[in-house]
């Protein structure tokens, strides 16, 4: 009787899964159209398999759970997108300065233009301004501690 091995099963369809994400891949680097359409998908995907396990709700507290697991992610984003932001303003402020100190300098690169310094400084403060608002608003209104729905004893 012969037995199965599921673990060289297992290697093979991964094999084959591989070979042919391969040659999908190869026939839309050729098309600009189907390698962003190829890119949008696998964003997608990658973003809701990022999401799918925790956002689901606990079988016992049915829909009020996932309302409250939903909150909860929501706040848990909302800090997590403005630590992005501040990183990207403050980035992109660096940028423009790193170009200030390129155009004071002689030699190759005193050909850098006015808006390619102050444009990143502006980006990168708007950024900043737009995470520090999204960081600080929850705290300055009381999101964090609110009693919004608690009955008195």
């Amino acid at each position: 009787m012969k037995k199965w091995n599921i673990g060289a099963g297992y290697d093979d369809v991964c094999r084959r899964i591989y070979a042919n994400l391969q040659a999908t891949q190869a026939q839309c680097a050729l098309s600009p159209r189907q390698r962003r359409l190829m890119m949008i998908s696998a964003a997608l995907t990658g973003g809701c398999l990022a999401v799918a396990g925790p956002a689901h709700a606990d079988t016992s507290s049915g829909l009020a759970g996932l309302f409250h697991v939903g909150t909860t992610q929501a706040a848990s984003i909302k800090t997590d997108l403005g630590v992005v932001f501040a990183a990207l303003g403050f980035g992109g402020a660096g940028l423009g300065g790193i170009n200030w100190v390129k155009k004071g300098k002689e030699g190759e690169h005193s050909q850098l233009k006015a808006h390619q310094i102050y444009v990143p400084i502006l980006a990168g403060a708007v950024l900043g301004a737009i995470g520090y608002t999204m960081i600080k608003a929850g705290e300055t209104i009381g999101i964090d501690g609110s009693s919004h729905g608690v009955v008195p004893t």
